[in-house]
């Protein structure tokens, strides 16, 4: 009865350590998924946070070195889903201003990442965002993760009061580009569905 009990145990032991080594490998070969995320840690109601897969962007690669040179990417305001999701819509004006869009201007490699510099559209006003862009390469796919925080008060021409329009919102993206050939590095690609 007791060497049953050791066999079973050491069975279940085995079984266990399988099925996390087997989604820890899972995770290496997803990706994830295209998406836009927003928190804001006070507001007219908290907590403030959405998620939108709707982020559709484009990616422009060197067409010897591989490397970044051009980004953009668009997130419809009504979009988002979570914990008071429309916040970003209401003060975006979703309803005359449906969509946020980011263009690059310039592109810096730096040791582990990439400075993207370029042009925020948010309520039909544009300003300045520096993006910090991670990028991974996974299988087919390649995997970039930026984030950036948006100053709300280069989209207003009286600034919102505090209390109800944070002077920053904090900003994380992932967009996930099925990888060029070799042949095709140069070509502009486009995320696919989620």
């Amino acid at each position: 009865m007791m060497k049953r009990n050791k066999l079973i145990y050491l069975v279940a032991v085995t079984i266990g350590f399988l099925f996390v080594l087997g989604r820890a490998l899972a995770q290496e070969e997803n990706p994830g998924t295209t998406q836009f995320t927003y928190k804001v840690d006070f507001g007219p109601v908290y907590p403030i946070e959405g998620t939108s897969n709707q982020l559709t962007g484009t990616l422009g690669l060197n067409d010897e070195t591989g490397e970044l040179e051009k980004l953009t990417f668009t997130v419809p305001l009504i979009s988002f889903i979570g914990t008071h999701p429309g916040y970003l819509s209401w003060i975006g004006n979703a309803w005359t201003n449906p969509d946020m869009r980011f263009r690059s201007s310039t592109i810096t490699k730096k040791e582990n990442h990439y400075e993207v510099d370029g042009t925020l559209e948010f309520r039909r006003r544009y300003a300045p965002v520096k993006i910090n862009l991670y990028r991974r390469n996974v299988g087919e796919e390649i995997v970039l993760e930026g984030d950036f925080s948006m100053n709300t008060r280069d989209y207003f021409i009286a600034p919102p009061p505090v209390y109800l329009v944070p002077v920053w919102i904090p900003m994380k993206f992932t967009l996930v580009f099925d990888r060029p050939k070799m042949d095709l590095m140069g070509a502009s690609i486009n995320t696919h569905g989620t």
